[in-house]
This record gives structure tokens, sequence and C-alpha cells, in this order.
């Protein structure tokens, strides 16, 4: 059994972006249209509409409908949680990340990663330098391991300002204490 036209029209549009954008929603929409279960066809879509368009609604569609064809297509877990993140849907984006952490041949380090991001927005710095820290251990490239040194050192910084801004705040407060009281 050989690859079929449709695989053939997917690999091309897979190869096309995002150098030749047009190019690649023409192979996508001739799939989609010949063969409306195909997840990689919707998850590119959702790339698509995400990255290029900003259009999350739509990318949203194809990338629930991507993990409705095919629960374990370890590509959109990535995707829509880096999506949802980006969006500030953070807690759509964890369960997201808590189901993606239990598909097989998922990259864990890169879902640890997103876990941290995640935090650190959420301004939970401890728990974000955490999930950096279990990132890199389950990492096997060094680049990526340097990267999450520059996360961990960048949410550090973060802590450090954060304590500065609370202890300024703290003097301000003082201050008013003793005008009032003067």
């Amino acid at each position: 059994m050989g690859i079929n036209t449709y695989e053939v029209m997917y690999i091309q549009a897979r190869d096309n972006y995002p150098y030749n954008v047009d190019e690649c929603i023409e192979k996508l929409q001739y799939v989609i249209a010949a063969d409306d279960e195909h997840a990689g066809a919707h998850c590119l879509m959702g790339q698509i509409y995400e990255e290029q368009l900003e259009d999350y609604e739509q990318a949203e569609y194809y990338y629930r409908m991507t993990l409705y064809l095919n629960k374990n297509y370890v590509s959109v877990y990535r995707l829509y949680a880096h999506m949802l993140i980006k969006l500030n849907r953070y807690e759509e984006g964890l369960k997201l990340l808590d189901l993606a952490l239990k598909v097989p041949g998922m990259d864990i380090a890169n879902m640890f990663y997103l876990k941290g991001l995640l935090y650190e927005k959420y301004e939970m710095y401890a728990t974000a330098t955490e999930y950096y820290t279990e990132a890199k251990k389950a990492s096997l490239n060094t680049y990526y391991l340097e990267a999450m040194d520059g996360h961990i050192k960048r949410v550090k910084d973060k802590k450090a300002l954060d304590k500065k801004s609370k202890k300024k705040d703290k003097q301000k407060e003082e201050k008013k204490k003793e005008k009032a009281s003067s």
C-alpha cells in the first residue's frame, strides 16, 4: 500500500509552510475538501490561521478539529497550548498540557517549558522555575538546555524586580503613615 494523493499533497503543503503560504493553503484546501478527516491538514490550517492571519477563533476551530480526529496528534498540543497561553486562557492551557503529557511520543520537555511559561504569566515564579528545570531534565539537546537556562535567569530577574517593587511599596506606605500620624 503506497502513500495516497492526499498525503502527498499534505507533505507538499508542509514543505511550503511558512515560505510559500498561498501554495500551502491551496494544497491544504484540496486535502481537507477531499479528506475532511486528515488531522495533519487541520492542524496546519490552524497554525496558518493563528500565525499568519491572527484569527484565533478559526485557529481554535482547526486545532479542536485536529484533536477530535486524532487525540494523539502530537504537534497540535504545542501549538494549541501556546495559543491559549498567549490569549491568557491559562486554565484551558493547563488542562491541555496535562492531557498532552499522556500522549505517546510527546516532547515532554516542550510541554514542561509551556507549563513554565504559563506559570510565569501567572507570576508564580517559583513554579515556573520548577517547570523550566523539569524541561531541562527531559531535554535531549544542548541548545534546549541553554534556552531553559535563559528562561530560568529571566524568571529570577523578574522575581528580584518583584521584591524591589514590593519593598518600594512598603516604604511608600510607611511614609504615608508617618505623614498621617503627624
